[in-house]
């Protein structure tokens, strides 16, 4: 992977599960390919053994009015991320059948960290299509915590 410039997203969500409505969304942009180099989840609600399947689903549109979060530079003289970090907000996104990256099972009681192997990260296109974080079951609605590093 280059050393190109790096950015975290962190919301926290606690949607229960749905096949249509992501927790949040990463959207491109026309001049960058972005990279998801490493994600982490965990459960900042009351301990509980609850379990969760997510997974990472491509899209082609983003909410209809989505809650923009504002992503952190990792290096401070780097200028703001090019990629759109969205909350719930709106219109559910347009979701691209079948095309999942990468689903894990989770109990609520463990924190999850994801880094990709070299030259193994989530790439998304240069377009504004993007991935969307899915929670596809549920046992519980919960609180979760979530970081998510990219590249561009």
């Amino acid at each position: 992977m280059s050393t190109g410039r790096r950015y975290n997203g962190f919301t926290n969500q606690s949607l229960g599960a749905s096949a249509t409505a992501p927790m949040f969304t990463l959207t491109g942009a026309t001049t960058v390919r972005a990279r998801v180099y490493e994600f982490n989840a965990g459960s900042d609600a009351t301990p509980a053994d609850q379990a969760q399947k997510f997974a990472w689903q491509r899209h082609t549109a983003n909410f209809g009015t989505p809650a923009a979060v504002t992503p952190v530079a990792l290096d401070p003289g780097d200028p703001a991320s090019l990629i759109l970090f969205s909350a719930p907000g709106g219109v559910a996104p347009t979701l691209t059948a079948n095309a999942f990256l990468y689903q894990w099972a989770q109990n609520a009681r463990a924190n999850f960290r994801w880094i990709a192997a070299p030259d193994s990260e989530m790439v998304m296109p240069a377009s504004t299509n993007g991935l969307a974080l899915m929670n596809l079951v549920s046992t519980a609605t919960q609180n979760w915590a979530w970081s998510v590093l990219w590249a561009e």
